[in-house]
Order: structure tokens, then C-alpha cells, then sequence
């Protein structure tokens, strides 16, 4: 149901699991809370920030919250989306205050550590302990203060940041990490070689400028000490980049690559590393979750073929989300590869990745004008992978 919501409304599919839920005791429970949504008094990020505390309440709790809201209507008036949701948690506490040591134990348990996209650099989100948290935050702050009193010329943020990498991979922050790291740079060969603009892409992150992605590709040629490159300075004392190129080639005039296949069971080795280049996001619509799952369009139990054409990208939630009864899933074109997707019921979605060169796919005779006025030929591009950080021998 999550699923066919997320779709229906645009949304991730992760979220749309909690606000299904939520959804569900908000009409059952808090019939209060959603009459004064339903007339606009809320938004709705103010509601899901209001509910998602009351999900550790019973039903019970719930209402009784409800009719407390309903006594004191002004609550919420003026309340921001943080302050909201500090104010139902508040509530929570109240009545579950004896429970919340067990709530803080269960919350341990689901400690983790994600890394996301941010601007111009990946950021890393950690939920831990809350006495664990507290002792790295201040460890961290005290040592950034030693070195700062030191000397340091580095800012507070930069020192508990290099700090925590070097606390992380067990190397000084000033030295290149340790080469046991795969990362995929996919550039086009005029980008690499001839100066050209056309960003290229990172899977795991998005596209860089071709300028920053050509000067790491020079560090390989400059990491001894007898020639250094001032420009390069900064590069060289992170990475060490030895790369390995692989070619690959779209269609004349196309800009996805084309296809391989294979008789094993499972997409692997190259042919699962062409899926993760082609599909560098879950094929679901709108789901935002990392792409780990090499799936099959048709499933391989059903007569599915493990070939690049029957092969998409997906999160293990959508993977598993697509055997639910009534959900069907087809290819309904190859070149630019597209899926059609059957939830059950009458509605349909199709999906296609974003096309490996350029920002969006041109039809035909809009390729044919540009390429007339820019006089470029239609030959076959060549897109060249760069593998960097490969493992040690």
C-alpha cells in the first residue's frame, strides 16, 4: 500500500511507509487533530511532525492526547515544525515517562550510519547511543581545541572533521587514505582528453564539473615528490588515484549504453557493473533509497532472462515491495531502456534512467537540428570509466 502511495503522490517510498501508518491513527485516533487538517489549519509537514512521537503512544494515550488538543485548540497555532514535534514529544514523555529508558535501549539497538549526497560533498548521518553520541561529540571538540590552541590553522569544523576521518580509517587526516576503495568516474573520451565541458558522473554521488573530474585522473601522474603541482596540492594529500579505463559505447546518436547478456542466474561481474552505471538510482518512481539490488524486469522464476534488458536497479525495499500479489513489472523498450510498472489496481507508472551523456533525452529530429547546427556527426560516442581507488594487490 506504502508503495502504490509513494507512486499515487509523488513521493519516496521510505517516507511514504510512515505516513501510511501515521495516516492510519491519525483518522482512527486523533479525530480532533485531523478535523483541524482537514480544514487547512495545519500542514501537513506540521502534522507528520506532530505524529510521529504519538507512534510510540497506545490508542488509548492517543485519544486522550486528542481530547487534550481539543481543550487547549491554540497548542499548535503558532508552533514551527520543530517545535511541534518537541511539543508532542514532550507530551509522550509525560505519559510514557517509566517506558522511556526501555525506549532508549530499543532506539541503541538501531543504531547506524548513512551517507548522503550534499552540496559539493557527501555527508555522513549517524544515530547512536545518546551517551555514546555526547562523549565522540566532546571528544572530538577537545582535541579540535588542543590542536587550535597549538597552532592549528585549521577551523574547529575542519579539525573534528579530519579528525574523524583519521579516527575512522586509522591514517593521519593530512596523508592519501588507504587505496582499498572502488569509485566509478564515468566521462565521455572529448572530456577526458580534448578539454571538454560535459560534467561527468560519480555513481554513488552525481556529476562533477569534467574540470574537477580530469584533475583527479592527473593526480595519477603526479604522485611522486619531484614535481609538485601547487594546483594539485590539495587533491594529492587526500587520494592517490591509480586508475583503470574501461571503454564503453552508446548507439550512434544515442546516449545510453548498449546492452550485454549472460546465462548465469545472478547479474554479476560486468554486466551488473553496466546495470549500476545505466541505473544510478532505484527504478521505482520517486524512491529515493540507494540502488543495491540487481533485479529482474521479468523475474527469472517466471522465465525472466538475466540480460541487461531484463535487468534494473532497485532498493531492497522496492525489490521486495514488487512480489506482492497483483504487481507485475515489463520492459516495454530498449533503447532508451524503459519499464512499465502494474501495481495492483488500474494504475500504471513507467520508468527510464537518466541518459548517460547529456541532461535529458532528445527525440530524433530534435538530435538531427542540433547536431546540423553544431555540425556534429553522429558517430558513436566513446564513454570511458575510470575505476579509482582500486584494490591493492
Amino acid at each position: 500500500m506504502a508503495h502504490q502511495v509513494a507512486m499515487a503522490r509523488r513521493r519516496s517510498q521510505n517516507a511514504s511507509v510512515a505516513y501510511v501508518r501515521r495516516m492510519h491513527f491519525l483518522i482512527a485516533d486523533l479525530p480532533y487533530l485531523f478535523s483541524r487538517y482537514q480544514h487547512g489549519d495545519f500542514s501537513e509537514k506540521l502534522v507528520m511532525a506532530i505524529l510521529a512521537p504519538l507512534e510510540e503512544m497506545s490508542r488509548s494515550e492517543r485519544r486522550e492526547f486528542d481530547s487534550f488538543l481539543a481543550s487547549a485548540p491554540t497548542m499548535f497555532d503558532t508552533a514551527s515544525v520543530n517545535e511541534a514535534r518537541d511539543l508532542a514529544q514532550k507530551a509522550v514523555d509525560e505519559v510514557r515517562g517509566e517506558n522511556r529508558d526501555e525506549d532508549i535501549d530499543r532506539k541503541a539497538e538501531h543504531r547506524g550510519v548513512s551517507f548522503f549526497k550534499g552540496k559539493d560533498c557527501v555527508r555522513l548521518s549517524a544515530g547512536l547511543p545518546i551517551e555514546v553520541g555526547i562523549a565522540v561529540e566532546a571528544s572530538l571538540e577537545h582535541e579540535a581545541q588542543q590542536l587550535k590552541n597549538a597552532g592549528d590553522e585549521r577551523s574547529i569544523a575542519q579539525l573534528k572533521a579530519d579528525l574523524l576521518v583519521s579516527r575512522l580509517t586509522g591514517h593521519p587526516a593530512d596523508k592519501p587514505l588507504p587505496i582499498k576503495l572502488h569509485v566509478n568516474l564515468v566521462m565521455t573520451d572529448m572530456a577526458l582528453l580534448m578539454d571538454g565541458k560535459e560534467p561527468a558522473s560519480m555513481p554513488g554521488y552525481g556529476t562533477v564539473p569534467a574540470q574537477y573530474a580530469r584533475r583527479l585522473i592527473e593526480t595519477y601522474g603526479e604522485i611522486d615528490d619531484c614535481a609538485p603541482i601547487s594546483e594539485l596540492a590539495a587533491l594529492r594529500r587526500r587520494i592517490r588515484a591509480y586508475p583503470m579505463i574501461r571503454r564503453l559505447y552508446t548507439l550512434p546518436g544515442a546516449q545510453d549504453l548498449v546492452a550485454m547478456d549472460s546465462k548465469e542466474r545472478l547479474f554479476k561481474g560486468s554486466l551488473r557493473k553496466l546495470l549500476q552505471l545505466r541505473d544510478p538510482y532505484c527504478r521505482t518512481p520517486y524512491c529515493n533509497n540507494k540502488p543495491r539490488h540487481a533485479d529482474h524486469v521479468h523475474q527469472h522464476s517466471k522465465g525472466g532472462k538475466t540480460c541487461c534488458v531484463n535487468g534494473c536497479m532497485k532498493c531492497a525495499f522496492c525489490n521486495l515491495a514488487k512480489e506482492a500479489p497483483g504487481w507485475t513489472e515489463e520492459v516495454v523498450q530498449e533503447n532508451p531502456h524503459k519499464i512499465r510498472i502494474h501495481p495492483p489496481g488500474s494504475v500504471t507508472y513507467e520508468s527510464s534512467p537518466p541518459p548517460i551523456t547529456g541532461l535529458a533525452r532528445m527525440d530524433e529530429s530534435l538530435t538531427r537540428r542540433i547536431n546540423k547546427r553544431t555540425k556534429i556527426p553522429e558517430t558513436p560516442r566513446n564513454v570511458r570509466i575510470i575505476r579509482i581507488f582500486p584494490e591493492a594487490s
